[in-house]
Protein backbone atom coordinates (compact mmCIF):
# COMPACT_ATOMS: atom_id res chain seq x y z
CA UNK A 1 0.00 0.00 0.00
CA UNK A 2 1.37 3.26 -0.71
CA UNK A 3 0.42 7.09 0.45
CA UNK A 4 -1.63 8.22 -2.05
CA UNK A 5 -3.42 4.88 -2.99
CA UNK A 6 -4.94 1.79 -1.39
CA UNK A 7 -3.31 -0.44 -4.01
CA UNK A 8 -0.30 -0.37 -6.47
CA UNK A 9 -2.11 -2.25 -9.01
CA UNK A 10 -5.55 -1.97 -10.05
CA UNK A 11 -5.78 -5.35 -12.97
CA UNK A 12 -8.65 -5.38 -14.89
CA UNK A 13 -9.11 -9.06 -15.88
CA UNK A 14 -8.48 -12.29 -13.82
CA UNK A 15 -7.12 -14.38 -16.66
CA UNK A 16 -3.56 -15.41 -17.21
CA UNK A 17 -2.12 -12.28 -17.67
CA UNK A 18 -3.97 -10.59 -15.06
CA UNK A 19 -3.30 -12.74 -12.26
CA UNK A 20 0.33 -13.02 -13.25
CA UNK A 21 0.57 -9.76 -12.69
CA UNK A 22 -1.40 -9.33 -9.16
CA UNK A 23 1.01 -12.27 -8.19
CA UNK A 24 3.86 -10.58 -9.12
CA UNK A 25 2.90 -7.55 -7.49
CA UNK A 26 2.24 -9.10 -4.85
CA UNK A 27 5.85 -11.12 -4.71
CA UNK A 28 7.14 -7.89 -5.18
CA UNK A 29 6.18 -6.56 -1.76
CA UNK A 30 2.92 -4.15 -3.56
CA UNK A 31 -0.61 -4.49 -3.27
CA UNK A 32 -3.16 -5.54 -6.16
CA UNK A 33 -7.17 -5.78 -7.08
CA UNK A 34 -8.05 -7.39 -9.17
CA UNK A 35 -11.63 -6.69 -11.12
CA UNK A 36 -13.02 -9.65 -12.86
CA UNK A 37 -16.85 -9.93 -13.94
CA UNK A 38 -16.71 -13.70 -15.00
CA UNK A 39 -14.82 -16.53 -13.67
CA UNK A 40 -10.91 -16.60 -12.51
CA UNK A 41 -8.79 -18.19 -14.57
CA UNK A 42 -10.28 -15.72 -17.97
CA UNK A 43 -10.88 -17.72 -21.61
CA UNK A 44 -8.00 -19.93 -21.11
CA UNK A 45 -9.20 -21.86 -18.12
CA UNK A 46 -13.19 -21.87 -18.82
CA UNK A 47 -13.50 -21.91 -22.14
CA UNK A 48 -10.40 -22.39 -24.24
CA UNK A 49 -6.86 -23.71 -23.15
CA UNK A 50 -8.08 -26.31 -20.64
CA UNK A 51 -11.54 -27.77 -21.69
CA UNK A 52 -10.39 -27.97 -25.54
CA UNK A 53 -7.39 -30.02 -24.05
CA UNK A 54 -9.58 -31.96 -21.67
CA UNK A 55 -11.73 -32.66 -25.03
CA UNK A 56 -8.60 -33.69 -27.08
CA UNK A 57 -7.11 -36.21 -24.27
CA UNK A 58 -10.73 -37.85 -24.16
CA UNK A 59 -10.62 -37.86 -28.25
CA UNK A 60 -7.41 -38.47 -28.27
CA UNK A 61 -7.66 -42.26 -25.95
CA UNK A 62 -10.81 -43.02 -28.30
CA UNK A 63 -8.29 -43.07 -31.28
CA UNK A 64 -5.56 -44.96 -29.56
CA UNK A 65 -8.87 -47.76 -28.12
CA UNK A 66 -9.64 -48.47 -31.90
CA UNK A 67 -6.23 -48.90 -32.82
CA UNK A 68 -4.94 -50.55 -30.11
CA UNK A 69 -5.00 -53.76 -32.30
CA UNK A 70 -1.76 -52.79 -33.57
CA UNK A 71 -0.31 -53.52 -30.30
CA UNK A 72 -1.54 -57.07 -30.70
CA UNK A 73 -4.15 -55.99 -28.42
CA UNK A 74 -7.84 -56.89 -28.52
CA UNK A 75 -10.73 -54.41 -27.53
CA UNK A 76 -14.20 -53.55 -28.65
CA UNK A 77 -14.41 -50.25 -30.52
CA UNK A 78 -15.17 -47.53 -28.19
CA UNK A 79 -18.65 -45.78 -27.28
CA UNK A 80 -19.03 -42.14 -26.67
CA UNK A 81 -21.33 -40.59 -24.17
CA UNK A 82 -21.62 -37.58 -25.35
CA UNK A 83 -23.01 -36.08 -21.93
CA UNK A 84 -20.73 -37.78 -19.68
CA UNK A 85 -17.35 -36.75 -22.00
CA UNK A 86 -18.50 -33.18 -21.82
CA UNK A 87 -19.56 -33.93 -17.96
CA UNK A 88 -15.52 -34.51 -17.15
CA UNK A 89 -14.47 -31.61 -19.15
CA UNK A 90 -16.60 -29.28 -16.80
CA UNK A 91 -15.45 -31.16 -14.17
CA UNK A 92 -11.27 -30.74 -15.22
CA UNK A 93 -12.32 -26.46 -15.78
CA UNK A 94 -13.86 -26.74 -12.33
CA UNK A 95 -11.14 -28.00 -10.45
CA UNK A 96 -8.70 -26.23 -11.84
CA UNK A 97 -10.98 -23.16 -11.29
CA UNK A 98 -11.11 -24.25 -7.38
CA UNK A 99 -7.39 -24.31 -6.96
CA UNK A 100 -7.34 -21.01 -9.14
CA UNK A 101 -9.45 -19.31 -6.61
CA UNK A 102 -7.90 -20.74 -3.55
CA UNK A 103 -4.78 -19.14 -5.20
CA UNK A 104 -5.68 -16.09 -5.10
CA UNK A 105 -7.73 -15.93 -1.72
CA UNK A 106 -4.89 -17.07 0.09
CA UNK A 107 -2.56 -14.49 -0.88
CA UNK A 108 -3.74 -11.33 1.73
CA UNK A 109 -1.38 -8.80 -1.08
CA UNK A 110 -4.33 -9.31 -3.77
CA UNK A 111 -8.02 -8.62 -3.51
CA UNK A 112 -10.65 -9.92 -6.14
CA UNK A 113 -13.36 -7.74 -6.42
CA UNK A 114 -16.41 -9.04 -8.67
CA UNK A 115 -17.78 -6.96 -11.39
CA UNK A 116 -17.30 -5.04 -14.72
CA UNK A 117 -14.28 -2.14 -14.30
CA UNK A 118 -13.85 0.79 -16.64
CA UNK A 119 -11.25 3.45 -16.82
CA UNK A 120 -11.99 7.10 -15.34
CA UNK A 121 -8.61 8.29 -15.03
CA UNK A 122 -4.81 6.68 -15.47
CA UNK A 123 -5.37 5.65 -11.56
CA UNK A 124 -8.94 5.19 -11.11
CA UNK A 125 -11.76 2.22 -12.08
CA UNK A 126 -15.03 2.61 -12.05
CA UNK A 127 -16.61 -0.78 -11.23
CA UNK A 128 -20.74 -1.86 -11.44
CA UNK A 129 -21.23 -5.10 -8.87
CA UNK A 130 -23.67 -6.60 -7.43
CA UNK A 131 -24.02 -4.35 -4.75
CA UNK A 132 -24.02 -1.32 -6.59
CA UNK A 133 -20.99 0.57 -7.93
CA UNK A 134 -17.12 0.99 -6.43
CA UNK A 135 -14.26 2.84 -7.46
CA UNK A 136 -10.85 1.29 -7.00
CA UNK A 137 -7.97 3.71 -7.06
CA UNK A 138 -4.24 2.51 -7.81
CA UNK A 139 -0.51 3.40 -8.51
CA UNK A 140 -1.11 2.26 -11.99
CA UNK A 141 -3.70 0.06 -13.93
CA UNK A 142 -2.95 -3.03 -16.10
CA UNK A 143 -5.60 -4.23 -18.58
CA UNK A 144 -5.98 -7.54 -18.87
CA UNK A 145 -8.88 -7.89 -20.66
CA UNK A 146 -8.62 -11.06 -22.78
CA UNK A 147 -10.62 -11.96 -25.73
CA UNK A 148 -13.72 -13.06 -26.97
CA UNK A 149 -14.83 -15.14 -30.46
CA UNK A 150 -15.47 -13.32 -33.89
CA UNK A 151 -19.27 -13.55 -33.95
CA UNK A 152 -18.92 -12.22 -38.32
CA UNK A 153 -22.62 -11.38 -39.92
CA UNK A 154 -23.42 -14.44 -41.13
CA UNK A 155 -23.79 -15.64 -37.67
CA UNK A 156 -27.40 -16.30 -37.03
CA UNK A 157 -28.03 -14.10 -33.79
CA UNK A 158 -31.63 -15.95 -32.51
CA UNK A 159 -30.55 -19.55 -32.97
CA UNK A 160 -28.37 -21.61 -31.18
CA UNK A 161 -27.85 -23.83 -34.65
CA UNK A 162 -24.41 -21.85 -34.58
CA UNK A 163 -21.99 -22.09 -31.94
CA UNK A 164 -18.87 -20.80 -31.17
CA UNK A 165 -15.93 -22.09 -29.46
CA UNK A 166 -16.76 -21.26 -25.81
CA UNK A 167 -20.39 -22.98 -26.26
CA UNK A 168 -18.43 -25.50 -27.80
CA UNK A 169 -16.55 -26.30 -24.50
CA UNK A 170 -19.24 -25.42 -22.15
CA UNK A 171 -22.11 -27.46 -24.04
CA UNK A 172 -23.73 -30.21 -22.27
CA UNK A 173 -23.40 -32.35 -25.33
CA UNK A 174 -21.23 -32.84 -28.41
CA UNK A 175 -22.85 -32.24 -31.98
CA UNK A 176 -24.25 -35.47 -33.95
CA UNK A 177 -22.36 -34.02 -36.83
CA UNK A 178 -20.39 -30.53 -37.28
CA UNK A 179 -19.48 -27.94 -39.90
CA UNK A 180 -16.45 -25.74 -38.64
CA UNK A 181 -15.85 -22.28 -40.43
CA UNK A 182 -12.44 -21.70 -39.75
CA UNK A 183 -9.51 -23.82 -40.46
CA UNK A 184 -6.93 -21.99 -37.78
CA UNK A 185 -5.49 -23.35 -34.47
CA UNK A 186 -9.17 -23.46 -32.93
CA UNK A 187 -11.18 -24.98 -35.90
CA UNK A 188 -8.59 -27.86 -36.48
CA UNK A 189 -8.31 -28.50 -32.81
CA UNK A 190 -11.96 -29.31 -32.50
CA UNK A 191 -11.94 -31.06 -35.81
CA UNK A 192 -9.33 -33.47 -34.53
CA UNK A 193 -11.53 -33.77 -31.27
CA UNK A 194 -14.71 -33.80 -33.52
CA UNK A 195 -12.99 -37.04 -35.96
CA UNK A 196 -11.54 -39.00 -33.29
CA UNK A 197 -14.94 -39.26 -31.95
CA UNK A 198 -16.34 -40.21 -34.58
CA UNK A 199 -18.37 -37.23 -35.63
CA UNK A 200 -19.19 -36.33 -39.09
CA UNK A 201 -17.02 -33.72 -39.91
CA UNK A 202 -16.83 -30.62 -42.29
CA UNK A 203 -13.80 -28.11 -42.18
CA UNK A 204 -14.17 -24.76 -44.25
CA UNK A 205 -11.40 -21.94 -44.46
CA UNK A 206 -11.57 -19.21 -46.35
CA UNK A 207 -7.60 -19.15 -47.31
CA UNK A 208 -5.65 -21.65 -49.30
CA UNK A 209 -5.00 -23.93 -46.58
CA UNK A 210 -5.87 -24.69 -43.36
CA UNK A 211 -3.61 -23.16 -40.14
CA UNK A 212 -2.64 -20.68 -42.54
CA UNK A 213 -0.59 -18.76 -39.83
CA UNK A 214 2.05 -21.65 -39.66
CA UNK A 215 4.32 -22.84 -41.91
CA UNK A 216 2.97 -25.11 -44.91
CA UNK A 217 4.08 -28.38 -43.42
CA UNK A 218 2.26 -28.00 -40.62
CA UNK A 219 -0.69 -27.42 -42.72
CA UNK A 220 -0.14 -30.60 -44.87
CA UNK A 221 0.52 -32.37 -42.04
CA UNK A 222 -2.77 -31.33 -40.13
CA UNK A 223 -4.50 -31.44 -43.73
CA UNK A 224 -3.69 -35.19 -43.75
CA UNK A 225 -4.39 -36.15 -40.53
CA UNK A 226 -7.76 -35.43 -40.73
CA UNK A 227 -8.74 -36.51 -43.75
CA UNK A 228 -7.60 -39.91 -43.04
CA UNK A 229 -9.94 -39.36 -40.21
CA UNK A 230 -13.03 -38.69 -42.88
CA UNK A 231 -12.88 -34.84 -42.15
CA UNK A 232 -14.52 -32.68 -45.33
CA UNK A 233 -11.69 -29.95 -46.02
CA UNK A 234 -13.02 -27.07 -48.11
CA UNK A 235 -10.18 -24.59 -48.37
CA UNK A 236 -10.32 -21.22 -50.34
CA UNK A 237 -14.04 -21.15 -49.54
CA UNK A 238 -16.59 -18.99 -47.81
CA UNK A 239 -19.71 -19.43 -46.04
CA UNK A 240 -22.59 -17.41 -47.29
CA UNK A 241 -24.81 -17.81 -44.82
CA UNK A 242 -25.65 -20.02 -41.74
CA UNK A 243 -29.67 -20.94 -40.90
CA UNK A 244 -31.34 -23.15 -38.92
CA UNK A 245 -32.65 -26.44 -40.46
CA UNK A 246 -35.27 -28.62 -38.67
CA UNK A 247 -33.15 -29.41 -35.06
CA UNK A 248 -29.64 -28.21 -36.57
CA UNK A 249 -27.98 -25.66 -39.26
CA UNK A 250 -27.93 -25.54 -43.06
CA UNK A 251 -24.97 -23.47 -44.39
CA UNK A 252 -24.26 -22.09 -47.96
CA UNK A 253 -21.25 -21.64 -49.12
CA UNK A 254 -19.95 -18.66 -51.85
CA UNK A 255 -20.43 -21.42 -54.81
CA UNK A 256 -23.57 -22.23 -54.14
CA UNK A 257 -23.33 -25.65 -51.97
CA UNK A 258 -25.35 -26.41 -49.27
CA UNK A 259 -24.10 -28.49 -46.08
CA UNK A 260 -26.22 -29.46 -43.67
CA UNK A 261 -25.41 -30.82 -40.24
CA UNK A 262 -25.98 -30.40 -36.60
CA UNK A 263 -24.65 -27.53 -35.72
CA UNK A 264 -21.93 -24.83 -37.06
CA UNK A 265 -18.95 -24.08 -34.89
CA UNK A 266 -17.53 -20.58 -35.90
CA UNK A 267 -13.76 -20.58 -35.09
CA UNK A 268 -13.07 -17.52 -37.65
CA UNK A 269 -10.59 -15.88 -34.66
CA UNK A 270 -10.76 -13.56 -31.58
CA UNK A 271 -11.19 -10.23 -30.73
CA UNK A 272 -9.84 -8.05 -27.79
CA UNK A 273 -12.02 -7.22 -25.32
CA UNK A 274 -11.05 -3.57 -24.94
CA UNK A 275 -14.41 -1.78 -26.14
CA UNK A 276 -16.36 -0.15 -23.57
CA UNK A 277 -13.81 0.04 -20.78
CA UNK A 278 -12.72 3.89 -21.74
CA UNK A 279 -9.44 3.79 -23.24
CA UNK A 280 -10.97 6.06 -25.85
CA UNK A 281 -11.58 8.71 -23.94
CA UNK A 282 -8.44 8.75 -21.94
CA UNK A 283 -6.72 8.59 -25.28
CA UNK A 284 -5.04 5.35 -24.77
CA UNK A 285 -3.69 4.37 -28.15
CA UNK A 286 -4.86 1.24 -30.08
CA UNK A 287 -3.92 -0.53 -33.50
CA UNK A 288 -5.23 -3.22 -35.82
CA UNK A 289 -7.54 -3.99 -32.89
CA UNK A 290 -5.72 -4.11 -29.66
CA UNK A 291 -3.45 -1.54 -27.74
CA UNK A 292 -0.50 -0.71 -28.41
CA UNK A 293 2.13 -1.36 -26.25
CA UNK A 294 5.88 -1.02 -25.74
CA UNK A 295 8.20 -3.91 -24.75
CA UNK A 296 7.62 -2.88 -21.07
CA UNK A 297 3.84 -3.82 -21.89
CA UNK A 298 3.66 0.37 -21.02
CA UNK A 299 0.88 2.40 -23.32
CA UNK A 300 1.06 5.59 -23.98
CA UNK A 301 -0.47 6.99 -20.98
CA UNK A 302 1.93 7.17 -17.79
CA UNK A 303 0.93 4.41 -15.27
CA UNK A 304 -1.56 2.40 -17.91
CA UNK A 305 -0.11 -1.25 -18.66
CA UNK A 306 -1.77 -3.41 -20.93
CA UNK A 307 -0.81 -7.33 -21.33
CA UNK A 308 -2.06 -10.55 -22.93
CA UNK A 309 -5.08 -10.77 -25.97
CA UNK A 310 -6.04 -6.87 -25.15
CA UNK A 311 -2.48 -6.11 -26.53
CA UNK A 312 -1.32 -8.85 -28.60
CA UNK A 313 -2.28 -10.08 -31.78
CA UNK A 314 -0.60 -13.31 -30.93
CA UNK A 315 -3.42 -14.86 -28.50
CA UNK A 316 -1.86 -17.48 -26.22
CA UNK A 317 -2.11 -17.77 -22.56
CA UNK A 318 1.35 -18.14 -21.67
CA UNK A 319 2.34 -14.90 -23.79
CA UNK A 320 -0.02 -13.24 -21.36
CA UNK A 321 1.32 -14.74 -18.67
CA UNK A 322 4.83 -13.28 -19.68
CA UNK A 323 3.67 -10.03 -20.15
CA UNK A 324 1.43 -10.16 -16.96
CA UNK A 325 4.92 -10.21 -14.81
CA UNK A 326 6.63 -8.29 -16.88
CA UNK A 327 3.82 -5.23 -16.49
CA UNK A 328 3.94 -5.98 -13.19
CA UNK A 329 7.76 -5.71 -12.67
CA UNK A 330 7.82 -2.46 -14.55
CA UNK A 331 4.78 -1.28 -12.86
CA UNK A 332 6.37 -1.68 -8.85
CA UNK A 333 9.88 0.06 -10.06
CA UNK A 334 11.77 -2.65 -11.51
CA UNK A 335 13.06 -2.50 -15.18
CA UNK A 336 11.96 -5.68 -17.08
CA UNK A 337 11.93 -5.37 -20.77
CA UNK A 338 10.81 -8.23 -23.44
CA UNK A 339 10.73 -7.62 -27.03
CA UNK A 340 8.15 -11.32 -27.49
CA UNK A 341 10.61 -12.50 -30.34
CA UNK A 342 10.85 -15.86 -29.08
CA UNK A 343 7.34 -17.10 -28.41
CA UNK A 344 7.15 -21.09 -29.07
CA UNK A 345 2.97 -21.57 -30.64
CA UNK A 346 1.52 -25.03 -30.86
CA UNK A 347 -1.73 -26.57 -32.15
CA UNK A 348 -2.64 -29.50 -30.13
CA UNK A 349 -3.97 -31.00 -33.77
CA UNK A 350 -3.10 -35.25 -33.86
CA UNK A 351 -0.33 -34.43 -34.82
CA UNK A 352 1.11 -32.06 -32.29
CA UNK A 353 2.23 -28.84 -34.59
CA UNK A 354 4.83 -26.39 -32.00
CA UNK A 355 6.93 -23.57 -33.83
CA UNK A 356 8.79 -20.76 -32.40
CA UNK A 357 10.81 -18.01 -34.32
CA UNK A 358 11.41 -17.51 -37.62
CA UNK A 359 10.65 -19.52 -41.00
CA UNK A 360 13.14 -19.56 -43.62
CA UNK A 361 12.31 -16.92 -45.97
CA UNK A 362 12.03 -14.56 -42.71
CA UNK A 363 15.10 -15.89 -41.49
CA UNK A 364 16.81 -15.21 -44.56
CA UNK A 365 15.46 -11.49 -45.03
CA UNK A 366 16.82 -10.60 -41.52
CA UNK A 367 19.69 -12.20 -41.43
CA UNK A 368 20.85 -13.11 -45.25
CA UNK A 369 22.01 -16.84 -44.42
CA UNK A 370 20.02 -19.43 -42.96
CA UNK A 371 19.29 -23.33 -44.00
CA UNK A 372 16.79 -25.76 -43.14
CA UNK A 373 18.14 -29.18 -41.04
CA UNK A 374 15.61 -31.47 -40.83
CA UNK A 375 14.72 -34.81 -39.03
CA UNK A 376 11.77 -37.40 -39.50
CA UNK A 377 9.94 -38.73 -36.74
CA UNK A 378 9.82 -42.44 -38.76
CA UNK A 379 13.67 -42.10 -37.83
CA UNK A 380 12.74 -41.93 -34.04
CA UNK A 381 13.26 -44.60 -31.91
CA UNK A 382 10.40 -43.38 -29.49
CA UNK A 383 7.72 -43.19 -32.02
CA UNK A 384 8.65 -46.12 -33.71
CA UNK A 385 7.65 -47.89 -30.66
CA UNK A 386 5.35 -45.73 -29.70
CA UNK A 387 3.67 -46.20 -33.62
CA UNK A 388 3.66 -42.12 -33.76
CA UNK A 389 5.59 -41.92 -36.67
CA UNK A 390 3.63 -39.19 -38.29
CA UNK A 391 5.28 -36.08 -38.12
CA UNK A 392 9.14 -33.73 -38.95
CA UNK A 393 11.32 -31.67 -37.17
CA UNK A 394 12.91 -28.61 -38.95
CA UNK A 395 15.45 -26.52 -37.56
CA UNK A 396 16.44 -23.22 -39.17
CA UNK A 397 19.63 -22.16 -38.18
CA UNK A 398 22.76 -20.57 -39.91
CA UNK A 399 24.86 -23.72 -41.47
CA UNK A 400 28.52 -21.61 -40.01
CA UNK A 401 27.48 -20.73 -36.62
CA UNK A 402 24.65 -23.06 -35.93
CA UNK A 403 22.63 -19.74 -34.80
CA UNK A 404 19.23 -20.65 -34.38
CA UNK A 405 16.61 -18.56 -35.59
CA UNK A 406 13.57 -20.67 -35.39
CA UNK A 407 12.06 -24.30 -35.67
CA UNK A 408 8.81 -26.02 -36.84
CA UNK A 409 8.11 -29.52 -34.82
CA UNK A 410 5.47 -31.89 -35.83
CA UNK A 411 4.90 -34.86 -34.13
CA UNK A 412 3.70 -36.35 -30.61
CA UNK A 413 4.71 -34.17 -27.36
CA UNK A 414 5.80 -31.26 -29.94
CA UNK A 415 4.56 -28.51 -27.90
CA UNK A 416 6.67 -30.01 -25.05
CA UNK A 417 9.83 -30.79 -26.86
CA UNK A 418 9.92 -27.29 -28.66
CA UNK A 419 10.91 -25.79 -25.03
CA UNK A 420 14.25 -26.70 -25.82
CA UNK A 421 14.47 -24.72 -28.99
CA UNK A 422 12.86 -21.57 -27.41
CA UNK A 423 15.53 -22.14 -24.47
CA UNK A 424 18.11 -22.23 -26.44
CA UNK A 425 17.45 -19.28 -28.65
CA UNK A 426 16.39 -16.97 -25.87
CA UNK A 427 19.71 -17.78 -24.39
CA UNK A 428 21.96 -17.24 -27.35
CA UNK A 429 22.72 -20.91 -27.62
CA UNK A 430 23.62 -22.72 -31.05
CA UNK A 431 23.42 -26.29 -32.41
CA UNK A 432 26.60 -27.01 -30.86
CA UNK A 433 25.43 -26.52 -28.14
CA UNK A 434 22.44 -28.53 -28.25
CA UNK A 435 24.72 -31.09 -29.60
CA UNK A 436 26.70 -31.69 -26.60
CA UNK A 437 23.99 -32.06 -24.60
CA UNK A 438 23.41 -35.78 -23.33
CA UNK A 439 19.84 -36.12 -24.21
CA UNK A 440 17.84 -39.61 -22.90
CA UNK A 441 17.04 -42.54 -25.05
CA UNK A 442 14.59 -43.08 -26.32
CA UNK A 443 13.05 -40.31 -26.30
CA UNK A 444 10.75 -37.72 -28.89
CA UNK A 445 13.59 -34.89 -27.75
CA UNK A 446 15.88 -36.84 -29.42
CA UNK A 447 15.12 -35.52 -32.44
CA UNK A 448 17.24 -32.28 -31.99
CA UNK A 449 19.94 -34.12 -30.77
CA UNK A 450 20.35 -35.46 -34.54
CA UNK A 451 19.78 -32.51 -36.26
CA UNK A 452 22.58 -30.83 -34.24
CA UNK A 453 25.07 -33.88 -34.74
CA UNK A 454 24.48 -33.70 -38.41
CA UNK A 455 24.77 -30.07 -38.30
CA UNK A 456 28.39 -30.94 -36.31
CA UNK A 457 29.04 -33.47 -39.00
CA UNK A 458 28.57 -31.10 -41.88
CA UNK A 459 30.51 -28.57 -40.27
CA UNK A 460 33.49 -30.96 -39.63
CA UNK A 461 33.42 -29.60 -35.66
CA UNK A 462 34.51 -31.90 -33.08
Amino acid sequence: MTADYPYDAAILGAGPGGISAAMRVARRGGTACIIESGHAGGACLNVGCIPTKAMLAGSGLCRRIATCDRFGLGASPPTVDPEAFMQRVGAVVADLRERTGKTLASNKRIALLPGRGRLTDANTLTVRTDEGEARVSARCIIIATGSRPVRPAFFPVDSDCAITSDQATTAADLPRSALIVGGGVIGCEFATVYSELGIRTCVVEMMDRLLPELDKDASAAVSNSLAARGVEVLTARRIASIAPDGDGASAELDDGRKIQVHRVLVAVGRQANIDRIGLEELGVEIADGTITVDSRCRTNIENIYAVGDAAEARQYAHLADRMGLVAADNAMGYDLSDDRVVVPVGAYTHPEIASVGLNLAQAREQFGSARVFRYSCKNSSMATVCQQTEGQVKLIADAESGTIYGALWIGPRATDTIVEIALAMRNGLTLEHIHHTIHPHPTFQEAASAIAAAWSAQAIRP
